[in-house]
């Protein structure tokens, strides 16, 4: 064999573990990310399976709000105030 040879065999055996590595290392990084996003997706997953009712929901509440305003203003006050408290003792 050559050195030339030599050189491309050694140059390409280099570049193989190379590859093997970043592919560990991704693999690696790619479970720790998981991981790490696992909380966030059972919360967002949660959330989308409430949509239909959060939908009728809204439905209701707007309808409401159209029939009796004084009552629905009234309520929305009362509502944004225990909010406001309940940050507050957070």
């Amino acid at each position: 064999m050559s050195k030339q040879s030599q050189k491309r065999k050694l140059k390409k055996q280099q570049l193989l573990k190379s590859i093997l590595l970043q592919r560990l290392l991704l693999s690696n990084d790619t479970q720790h990310w998981r991981n790490i996003t696992e909380p966030y997706d059972k919360g967002w997953q949660k959330l989308l399976s409430l949509k239909p009712y959060l939908l009728l929901g809204a439905s209701t509440i707007s309808l409401y709000g159209l029939r009796h305003p004084v009552k629905f203003y009234r309520w929305t006050r009362r509502v944004i105030g225990a909010l406001k408290i309940l940050k507050r003792k957070k």
